[in-house]
């Protein structure tokens, strides 16, 4: 079985003749045949231990980054035991495997389902400056180089890089709060457009101080100096990978895990607690938006005469929000600032309004907030506390709840 699992984007060249129409024709649908084969041959493999294989992507040893560890989180997700006893009974380690591939399966299809397939003629066309806007992951000037280390900010910390499913490589700190990571809630950072981690470090550290917990902060691909270049599908499978370095590399259990992001990492963090199998202690999202095209319909002038048709075939990264928090049953809490001049306040209301099944929801707004600058604004981090602390308490489960939960 080929290892092409997630899809990368179809090509993007366009036949000029008969000729070469008709072959691009003949390849879009081979390639289209040889990728739903693909997929039905790993649905199957799946089913039966015999005919089972690996779902990996492979790199090149001269493109692995050398100058930290890399944890292959694709490994970790299928490797047996699930817990620390080993599984002596071979046909209870092969079942074993069989549902650690089928959980992997239904959620990479989750986070394909997510995601514009289509992206059309305009779409294509613009795919650069869509990209340069929506992540400005070359912005500032030399963001690619990392100019301090959470040990500049008093906090101990291990860099590693995480191997994604698709074969990238995400660098990111692991800041843990103490020896014992399971006696305090560990945050996972999922920050916004432009720059690289090492330019959210002081607000790593208010986090680090304030919540007294540990931290995992990343970079999407494309950023610092993580590998390969970001798209909407691939934030979302950076952070899952992020979510089960946490569960199945460190075993932080689920009701530990609190995600934050913001702005764009809003968006993402939406995306992960959206899928009911990655369960949370709570979700954060500061300055959260709706979509892309609503903030385009806000922020960008010239969109407004031409709404009608972006909607649908002008934008191919959409990070649609709305129909996900309707999904999401974990506690969440929404941050925004009221003079924010990039994202209007009503964005976070709307999506606050729409997270129903949320076991808990609240919504905390800071009238001299802006966009950048929430985490030092008066009590923001003794509301989060405040939301934390109302928190029905959830017992830790047994192992082999555990095992189920992971």
């Amino acid at each position: 079985m080929g290892n092409n699992f997630p899809q990368r984007n179809p090509i993007r060249s366009i036949a000029t003749t008969d000729d070469e129409f008709t072959e691009y024709s003949k390849l879009k649908k081979s390639r289209s045949l040889r990728d739903s084969t693909r997929r039905q041959s790993l649905t199957n493999t799946s089913k039966t231990s015999s005919s089972r294989k690996k779902i990996s992507l492979t790199r090149p040893t001269s493109m692995m980054p050398t100058d930290a560890e890399i944890i292959d989180i694709r490994s970790l997700r299928c490797a047996l035991p699930l817990s620390d006893m080993l599984i002596n009974d071979e046909k209870t380690a092969s079942n074993k495997n069989v549902q650690n591939e089928n959980k992997l399966i239904k959620q990479l299809d989750y986070i394909h389902s997510c995601v514009r397939k289509d992206k059309g003629l305009f779409g294509m066309m613009t795919e650069n400056i869509q990209s340069k806007h929506i992540f400005s992951n070359h912005e500032p000037e030399n963001t690619h180089t990392l100019d301090r280390s959470p040990e500049d900010f008093q906090m101990g910390y291990q860099s590693i890089y995480l191997q994604t499913l698709d074969g990238e490589f995400i660098h990111s700190y692991w800041i843990p709060k103490s020896d014992d990571i399971n006696s305090t809630s560990t945050l996972l950072y999922l920050h916004g457009a432009g720059g690289n981690i090492s330019h959210r470090l002081e607000v790593v550290r208010l986090f680090h101080d304030n919540l007294h917990c540990n931290i995992l902060i990343i970079d999407y691909r494309g950023f610092g100096k993580s590998s390969g270049s970001p798209t909407e599908l691939g934030l979302y499978i950076d952070a899952q990978t992020a979510y089960d370095y946490l569960v199945y590399k460190q075993k932080i259990l689920p009701e530990n895990i609190i995600i934050f992001g913001t702005s764009l990492g809003a968006s993402v963090a939406i995306q992960l607690v959206s899928d009911p199998l990655n369960r949370v202690k709570l979700a954060i999202f500061e300055n959260a938006f709706i979509s892309v095209p609503e903030i385009a319909k806000y922020f960008i002038a010239y969109a407004k005469s031409v709404i009608g048709v972006t909607k649908s075939i002008g934008f191919i990264y959409l990070f649609d929000s709305l129909p996900k928090v309707r999904r999401i049953e974990c506690p969440c809490l929404y941050l925004t600032g009221l003079l924010d001049p990039i994202i209007p306040t009503w964005m976070s209301n709307t999506l606050y309004n729409e997270t129903r099944t949320a076991r808990k929801r609240h919504l905390c707004e800071y009238p001299f907030g802006k966009h950048n600058d929430l985490p030092i604004m008066p009590d923001y981090f003794e509301n989060i506390q405040s939301f934390i602390d109302e928190l029905p308490l959830i017992t830790t489960p047994s192992t082999e709840q555990q095992s189920v939960l992971r």
